[in-house]
């Protein structure tokens, strides 16, 4: 090159969006980037441009401008490092109308640097040149769109076919060697989740577990991926969980909630607002794309709603007089008879590994809304266990006989259950004898047997009729379903009672199990006598 004729020092920019099948390894650049450097060089060379550096972004959309190198290309545009940029062609420097004109048409006029595409022929030394450069951004442009439309369409045709598109498997899960797109269970990880799952149960809170889980020395979600060897970089993790093993309150609750572990595959809960843009925001639950039993469960669906109910419910950690980092058995299930706020600890008896419970709306109005409904926490927990030994005991004395009194004060019996599904059947048949005699009554008016007058009449009333076994098949169907959840919550109250037919004291799952919540009145200032209401859940 004659260095008397440099026509300018140039940055060579060179682009490729997908990581090629050719490359031997992840370091590689791929043969593509490597054809594009040797275009630009030997443009360079007949043109007499001084190449003075290179930019290289593999593996890099062009819609986007926060690539590595194009970054640092902007970096460089401003400290006069170079004169002319160079690109195989325009869509290789961007694909976005926005940085078109930015870039192109404003920064680099500014700066005094030219832009040359060889393919296309862009060039911003040639006037007439903007026109067709526009054109090209709009083309680029439209054809992402596009392009970002037809991916869309392909990943959501394939997630509502149940195959997983995700680069990771959920923590506790691999992907199946046979299928890319189905779990199998990862049984290390797997373990701990049901072990998540156990301790929230058993009362400890997420903080609580993610000190347990960091004592045991149980590897992190990232961690554990680092030692599959997977490529795998969570920025939020990287101070905490990947260097020091710290697990976070937000994961685990996240494992708590999540419905994976009950064997559903749930996708599409987010979304990206523009193609042009690499925002996501959060689509409404009811649009999820969920499939049910893809894989294997780690957690059966008792336990899993269970917890549910729990996170749903306020349970606030206090220390207590033994240091205990578990939640009391019966928190988040008790409320103020009279306000519905919780019941919140208030102090401790002296002396006694005890505490007093108070209306939380109480304690907040300084008992200016509602009053204290002052209670010892063993009170209450006397209370509530003399209940569930009323409801054990017949089953532990073999006589049932008291229970079943219990049962049907509750309940209809069985033969009203069929009384009612007999007379819904019969409505039913009602129904479907009367829309035979309106077809009957059309074809009658067709021929002439019957005049239009006649017609309107006898239709008319036949629809009145039809309405009122409608409302009647309606209420009736409500009743019977009221009855048989009656029936099936009857079932599962004989199971727990089997269940639990041996203890001693509350526990986390027994009072997940039987009771849906508690309320507490005011004490009684003549009598001392304070009402305790239990609400069972059957």
């Amino acid at each position: 090159m004659d260095k008397c004729n440099i026509n300018g020092h140039a940055a060579l920019y060179v682009r490729l969006s997908k990581e090629d099948v050719d490359k031997e390894n992840d370091t590689d650049l791929s043969q593509s980037i490597i054809n594009q450097r040797l275009l630009l060089t030997d443009y360079s060379i007949e043109n007499n441009f001084k190449i003075v550096e290179v930019y290289i972004d593999d593996d890099y959309s062009g819609l986007y401008d926060d690539r590595p190198e194009f970054d640092r290309l902007i970096r460089d545009s401003k400290t006069g490092k170079f004169d002319v940029v160079i690109a195989k062609s325009q869509s290789r420097f961007t694909r976005n109308m926005e940085h078109l004109e930015k870039y192109l048409h404003h920064d680099f006029v500014m700066l005094g640097i030219r832009f040359i595409g060889i393919v296309d022929g862009a060039d911003t030394n040639v006037k007439g040149n903007k026109k067709t450069r526009q054109i090209y951004g709009l083309t680029n442009e439209w054809y992402s769109e596009d392009l970002s439309e037809n991916i869309r369409a392909v990943f959501k045709h394939k997630m509502k076919a149940g195959q997983f598109i995700g680069s990771f498997a959920p923590y506790g899960y691999l992907r199946d060697p046979n299928d890319r797109h189905k779990f199998i269970i990862d049984e290390d990880a797997a373990e701990t989740v049901r072990r998540i799952f156990h301790l929230y149960l058993q009362g400890y809170s997420a903080k609580s577990i993610c000190h347990l889980l960091e004592d045991e020395g149980i590897p992190t979600p990232t961690q554990h991926k680092k030692h599959q060897r997977f490529t795998y970089e969570n920025q939020k993790s990287i101070e905490f969980s990947q260097k020091y093993n710290f697990w976070s309150e937000t994961t685990v609750k996240r494992f708590l909630r999540n419905e994976t572990y009950i064997g559903k595959l749930i996708q599409g809960t987010q979304k990206k607002l523009s193609y042009k843009d690499k925002k996501v925001v959060s689509v409404p639950k009811e649009q999820w794309i969920v499939i049910d039993d893809h894989h294997a469960p780690i957690i059966d669906t008792e336990t899993f709603y269970k917890v549910r109910s729990l996170l749903s419910s306020r349970r606030m950690v206090y220390p207590n007089q033994t240091g205990s980092k578990k939640v009391h058995v019966l928190a988040g299930k008790l409320c103020c008879k009279d306000c519905g706020s919780t019941l919140i600890k208030s102090g401790g008896v002296r002396g006694k590994d005890d505490w007093y419970m108070r209306c939380q709306l109480a304690n907040k109005s300084r008992n200016r809304e509602c009053t204290g409904h002052n209670i010892t926490y063993s009170a209450i927990e006397c209370v509530i266990l003399k209940s569930i030994k009323q409801l054990v005991d017949p089953i532990l004395s073999n006589d049932k006989k008291s229970l079943s009194e219990y049962i049907e004060s509750i309940i209809y019996s069985n033969d009203q259950l069929k009384h009612k599904e007999k007379q819904k059947n019969n409505l039913q048949n009602q129904l479907n004898d009367q829309t035979k005699v309106l077809k009957t009554l059309y074809s009658d008016r067709v021929t002439g047997i019957i005049s239009d007058d006649m017609f309107f009449e006898l239709k008319n009333t036949l629809e009145l009729e039809n309405t009122a076994i409608k409302e009647k098949v309606t209420k009736i169907t409500e009743e019977i379903d009221k009855y048989k959840k009656e029936q099936d919550n009857l079932q599962n109250a004989d199971e727990l009672i089997n269940k639990y037919y041996d203890f001693s004291r509350l526990t986390h799952e027994m009072v997940a199990d039987f009771i849906d919540y508690v309320e507490v009145g005011e004490r009684d200032k003549e009598t001392n006598d304070q009402e305790v209401i239990i609400h069972w859940n059957f």
